[in-house]
């Protein structure tokens, strides 16, 4: 029996193309939604990716929520040339007139953050500091030993790194009404420690004190750590004045104190420049003036002072660089800029340790630190809102004083 064909019409065949047109039609549509949340019919896909997404706000300027981001593999290839230049100029087309448009930001302008421009603060440990306390008249040797830190407790052990004592000797000024202070004679540290609840040392230490001076001295012994930035953070301190003691010939007097919250001095005040040029990215810092006040830690005879600029990622130094020397100055004034080479995208990433150097006639060859300030979003207060005010302020100049705390 012979097959039969079957003949279609004009409307069958198409009938037969529309539905394949559909079908392709279909297909597409389908793909567009389960790969694509553009879709205006992905929500009602039954094929989509269902799996939850995090969706974080975007960050403002001035939060460092953007530091616990996952850290770029590049940072420090990409930083590792930076420029050091110190020269005022700057390469932008506008550059010349850009340092003259100044902004002043007043620090009551300045919200009040956690940490300030240059300290860093922890939570005060309960913990008893065990040392003990020796002259010998016939040496004229104060011998000074940390034997222990005991009942060491703190809210968050993870947060201590780095743990030592340092070991300051004061002298006081016998001038009446004269308003000086007690200035520092010397200084020691012991070695850093792990973190455990009973913080083991039994270090030894010499200063040489004539008979006569050793009513007149004192001592302060602080707990110290390091935090992730390298800033040294002030744990706890006690404070012993010799002339209570009354220490005689050969006598050992072993001592516990307790440990209690540090009183943090501001060494001086010192005015900043910021100015960032996207166009060129380059970072230029204005060391303007500074102002010494008169603290403990304030070396006697200041002979000269000059400032210190550090760029930093992560507490590593990436480029350094400094201002001439003012001698004799307590209220020194510089005005020198330097500018450093910094991708618009690592802003965030960056950060300025700015120090006072000094050294006084009576130690010429020794520099020592008055203070230090750190600028950057990573830290609060003032130090954050200055480097933030910087990038919302491009090409402009950002004034600010700091308070220089010691570090």
């Amino acid at each position: 029996m012979a097959e039969e064909l079957i003949s279609l019409d004009v409307w069958d065949k198409l009938l037969i193309l529309a539905g394949v047109a559909l079908v392709m039609v279909l297909v597409i549509v389908t793909l567009m939604c389960v790969l694509s949340p553009y879709c205006c019919l992905f929500q009602y896909c039954p094929f989509r990716d269902k799996t939850p997404h995090d969706n974080k706000p975007l960050m403002k300027y001035g939060s460092t929520d953007m530091m616990m981001m996952e850290p770029r593999q590049t940072v420090r290839s990409r930083l590792g040339s930076l420029k050091e230049e110190e020269s005022s100029e700057l390469s932008d087309a506008s550059a010349k007139s850009a340092l003259d448009r100044r902004r002043i930001v007043s620090p009551n302008h300045v919200a009040n953050g956690s940490i300030g421009s240059g300290t860093s603060t922890s939570s005060l440990p309960d913990g008893t500091l065990h040392f003990s306390l020796k002259y010998d008249k016939f040496d004229g040797n104060l011998v000074i030993k940390i034997l222990e830190i005991t009942d060491l407790k703190v809210d968050d052990a993870s947060s201590i790194i780095s743990p030592y004592v340092r070991i300051r000797l004061y002298k006081s000024q016998r001038q009446m009404f004269s308003g000086a202070v007690d200035s520092i004679e010397t200084e020691f540290k012991t070695r850093i420690q792990k973190f455990k609840d009973v913080l083991l040392f039994n270090e030894t230490f010499r200063s040489a004190i004539a008979p006569a001076s050793v009513k007149h001295v004192s001592i302060k012994l602080e707990l110290c750590d390091l935090d992730k930035y390298s800033r040294k953070v002030v744990l706890g301190e006690c404070r012993v004045k010799l002339k209570r003691l009354r220490l005689e010939d050969f006598e050992e007097k072993v001592l516990q104190e307790k440990l209690k919250e540090p009183i943090e001095e501001e060494a001086g005040e010192v005015t900043i420049g910021l100015n960032y040029l996207p166009t060129a990215e380059k970072l230029y810092i204005n060391v303007v003036k500074m102002k010494i006040y008169k603290t403990q830690n304030r070396p006697q005879n200041i002979l000269d002072t000059h400032i210190k600029v550090v760029l930093m990622h992560d507490g590593k130094p990436l480029k350094k660089t400094k201002t001439g020397t003012k001698s004799e100055e307590a209220n020194p004034e510089f005005d020198e800029t330097f500018a450093f080479d910094v991708p618009q995208s690592e802003l965030a990433n960056v950060y300025v340790a700015i120090s006072a150097i000094c050294s006084s006639n009576t130690e010429k060859s020794e520099h020592k630190l008055l203070g230090r300030i750190y600028i950057g979003l990573p830290f609060g207060g003032q130090a954050q809102e200055h480097w933030a005010e910087m990038i919302r302020s491009p090409r402009n100049q950002v004034l600010m004083v700091h308070k220089l705390t010691e570090q």
